[in-house]
């Protein structure tokens, strides 16, 4: 039916993930997950873990510094998880309510869990000569677990969070992988992981900017338009769609309006994109899909 169209991409602003009845707040931070309650007989692999979640929680302090809307403070209560590997047990309403009365928030931030691991994937090349190699490729990654609460008790969000970094790679010899690399001694490379998960934190709470594909009409008269959007001459763009919008046929009318909202909204120019595509949806039967 949409034949006659093509794609453009546009840059548009999502909304935050994580979004606030309110202007402001203040949210409680409390740590569930305890190293050394970890099943590890290596005290330097609990080491790692003690630095990288204290560098996981400087990063989040760090991230909730550069807004001034939303504050972060740190209880100095430990409800500890019951597990090393799985996100904790939700909080009673009663324990969150005695967090209330002591520190008066208005959410409580739960880390439920902090858990690293080592992903493996081995490529293989092969040679003129038929012969092979094989190189085992290591990221090391780290998944948070985290719940909101409203300060009356109910669990508000439940987030699981994962990044990941390239970590070391090893050749795999006569068919035999190598033996991988020690969580250990992975702590430069747990620090820098965890310090910059903990940052991204607060962009959960800001509009993002995306890019996004938007089908655009685009044959015979809209074909210099799409054109120059393609190669971002944006006067040229409006002023060709804005004299195809005065055009005696009013299917035509309605394109060149819809094309127009698809501009303003690369633009970043709300009001005017829903201007546009309001007249588009009046003069033409159906639009191409479009999910706002």
């Amino acid at each position: 039916m949409f034949s006659c169209t093509s794609y453009v991409q546009i840059s548009t602003v999502a909304p935050p993930e994580i979004i606030l009845p309110g202007d402001s707040a203040q949210f409680l931070l409390v740590n569930r997950f305890v190293p050394d309650n970890l099943e590890f007989k290596k005290e330097n692999k609990v080491d790692v873990y003690k630095k990288g979640i204290e560098t996981y929680i400087d990063g989040l302090i760090t991230g909730f510094d550069t807004n001034d809307k939303i504050d972060l403070i740190i209880a100095d209560t430990l409800l500890a998880s019951h597990s090393a590997h799985e996100p904790a047990y939700t909080l009673s309403a009663r324990m969150i309510q005695e967090l209330g009365v002591r520190y008066d928030p208005d959410y409580i931030l739960s880390i439920d869990n902090y858990d690293l691991y080592f992903d493996q994937e081995v490529e293989v090349e092969e040679y003129d000569d038929g012969s092979k190699s094989k190189i085992a490729y290591y990221d090391l990654v780290l998944n948070t677990y985290l719940t909101i609460y409203s300060i009356s008790g109910a669990p508000l969000d439940k987030i699981k969070e994962e990044l990941r970094i390239p970590h070391d790679s090893r050749a795999v010899v006569s068919g035999l992988l190598a033996v991988g690399p020690s969580m250990g001694q992975a702590d430069e490379n747990v620090i820098k992981i965890s310090e910059t998960l903990g940052e991204s934190f607060i962009q959960k709470f800001s509009p993002s900017q995306i890019m996004e594909m938007r089908p655009f009409y685009s044959a015979k008269e809209f074909n210099q338009a799409y054109r120059a959007f393609n190669a971002g001459n944006w006067e040229f763009v409006e002023k060709e769609l804005i004299t195809l919008s005065s055009h005696p046929d009013e299917k035509m009318q309605g394109k060149a309006a819809y094309n127009l909202s698809i501009y303003y909204e690369n633009q970043g120019r709300i009001s005017e994109m829903e201007y546009w595509r309001k007249i588009a949806e009046s003069k033409l039967k159906s639009l191409p899909y479009v999910t706002y």
